[in-house]
């Protein structure tokens, strides 16, 4: 199973075989493939319950440091001190990069957290991942053990100047602003300064909380590692989500069938049909964004429920050596706390006022779709069966009833005037369907369109005479067409891309939402090419100091590292 995952690993990326085979495959890994390093930019290392957890990751090649193209899939874990996952995320790369957040809900403890950020080509070296100590506040447990309560506050707020090693100038257009002001941000120096950059806006506080790794100084945690080159070796993602698993009889007999339907309900694009090796062993890679978390696997021409499968776990970075330190918490912070809880609450009351906008990913659909001839059944008069609605309205397309009382579903050759003599690949809402009947059965109401592809069909080793595909008007392959053969697992989706939410007061009608944002502004993807666009936002009803924290990296591979500060009174 190792060989033929590498061998597909080395074609993926365009590699000469030869190689490979004149010397080991640990060698050529080595020597040839480049390490990576992963960076988050976060907006805080102190939240409260209630706040989000915000990040944009970078992974990086770690001998240019410009943005690795490798990977296509990165991870982010939240670990407690207890070394149990709180969350975990799957992020799909794109030139390096990716983001999202966590929101910090009122049942998670209060104590001393780490974030670990990573790609799966890391693992092949010991505590090899980016690492950043997190503090959680929640105010609303009656226990604190995983605080320490001390008397007699002192201000601890960093004093943190401007860090860079590139000619990046970040400069605001006054330093004070009233509640509800426009700040304008004024970069200077852009012409050259093509990159990919993040920035955060945020209430400084005066609790003392972890300080943040910066682009510019992250290179320490990857100091002294050795990468450790074995017949386990992890490779990298380099086209998308490696899916591995095992199909076994449940009565240790041979397997019936050597293929297996992969299918995701709802996802046009994600059907395929991949091979069983003689261990009963397979793979296969998610290279798109998935809505759904749930994969249906079966066999291909085979309806009995006497098999199982299992996917493999994905491979995880060792925790044991993680330490942690509780945060200190004075009580003189008693009303500070009490306040920033009050106005999270309220926050959260606005939430659909103010809620992000999520960016779901479009299904690139089939990909024989311009060749599919669509039939939107409302354009039509209905009729209630479907074997009606095939007769009236389908007219390259029939429902042929076997000798055994069984249907087939039958398109018409393209090509050849006559039919096809094979039953056609029948798809429903992204899921393979190998029993006819079900369909034939299904009430014709519920059916949205038919599309019928009128010519063979190669899917996978199989050849199919035509395909007849049906969406229903919910999408989300019904429940009558799900059988126990059809074998159900969940999968990792990865985080589905954000644009955060920012007020504009000239535009939009307010006056009458509070505004208790202590975090002001979020912005994963900042582009500084584009002078003609205006770098703005607009301050909150709180008062107090603010800072502006820009990260990220140029083209030629220089870490920038930016803070600004700036008053509202």
């Amino acid at each position: 199973m190792i060989k033929k995952i590498f061998i597909v690993f080395l074609a993926c990326l365009g590699l000469n075989l030869s190689y490979s085979q004149g010397s080991s495959n640990i060698e050529f890994l080595q020597k040839e493939i480049p390490k990576e390093q992963v960076y988050l930019h976060l907006n805080s290392s102190l939240l409260f319950s209630g706040e989000k957890l915000l990040y944009k990751f970078y992974s990086l090649n770690a001998e240019t440091q410009k943005l690795s193209k490798l990977s296509k899939v990165g991870w982010v874990v939240l670990v407690n001190s207890d070394k149990e996952i709180v969350f975990q995320h799957k992020l799909n790369l794109e030139e390096g990069q990716s983001y999202s957040d966590f929101f910090i809900p009122s049942d998670l403890q209060s104590g001393a957290y780490k974030i670990l950020g990573y790609t799966s080509w890391m693992l092949n070296a010991e505590e090899n991942y980016f690492e950043q100590d997190i503090q959680i506040l929640n105010p609303y447990q009656k226990s604190n053990e995983g605080l320490v309560i001390q008397e007699n506050p002192a201000s601890t707020s960093e004093n943190n100047a401007r860090e860079s090693v590139a000619d990046l100038d970040l400069k605001l257009n006054k330093a004070s602003f009233s509640t509800r002001e426009k700040v304008v941000l004024i970069v200077g120096n852009t012409s050259d300064m093509l990159g990919d950059f993040s920035i955060s806006v945020r209430r400084i506080d005066s609790f003392n909380k972890p300080t943040l790794l910066k682009s510019t100084n992250f290179h320490k945690l990857y100091e002294n590692k050795s990468w450790n080159f074995s017949e386990n070796i992890i490779l990298p993602e380099v086209r998308g989500s490696l899916i591995s698993g095992r199909v076994s009889a449940n009565d240790n007999s041979v397997l019936k069938s050597k293929n297996l339907i992969v299918s995701f309900p709802g996802e046009e694009s994600q059907v395929n049909i991949v091979s069983i090796d003689d261990k009963g062993e397979f793979s296969f890679i998610i290279n798109k964004e998935l809505a759904v978390e749930e994969l249906l696997l079966q066999l291909t021409d085979y309806n009995q429920d006497d098999y199982s499968v299992e996917l493999f776990p994905t491979t995880q970075p060792d925790f044991s050596s993680l330490n942690f330190k509780k945060p200190v918490v004075q009580t003189g912070f008693k009303d500070y706390i009490l306040e920033k809880s009050i106005n999270n609450q309220i926050e959260n009351a606005y939430s659909a006022t103010k809620a992000d906008r999520t960016v779901f990913p479009a299904d690139d659909g089939y990909f024989f779709g311009e060749k599919l001839f669509k039939f939107n059944l409302d354009d039509y008069t209905r009729f209630p069966e479907v074997t009606q609605t095939f007769v009236e309205i389908i007219e390259s397309g029939r429902v042929k009833r076997n000798q055994d009382g069984t249907h087939s579903i039958m398109v018409r050759n393209q090509n050849i005037n006559g039919e096809f003599t094979l039953p056609a690949l029948l798809i429903v809402d992204g899921v393979v369907v190998q029993n006819h009947d079900k369909l034939v059965f299904f009430d014709a109401e519920r059916i949205e369109s038919i599309g019928i592809l009128r010519s063979k069909y190669f899917f996978g080793p199989a050849i199919y005479q035509g395909v007849v595909v049906v969406e229903t008007k919910d999408g989300d392959f019904p429940e009558v067409f799900r059988e126990n053969h059809i074998k159900s697992k969940l999968v990792a989706k990865a985080q589905i891309p954000k644009k955060y939410y920012s007020p504009n007061y000239k535009t939009e009608e307010l006056n009458r939402i509070p505004d208790y944002r202590t975090q002001l502004w979020w912005n994963p993807n900042l582009d500084l090419g584009d002078s003609a666009n205006e770098i703005s936002f607009y301050t909150s009803d709180l008062e107090g100091k603010f800072e502006i924290n820009l990260e990220g990296f140029t083209k030629q591979g220089q870490p920038v590292s930016i803070i600004k500060t700036f008053s509202v009174e």
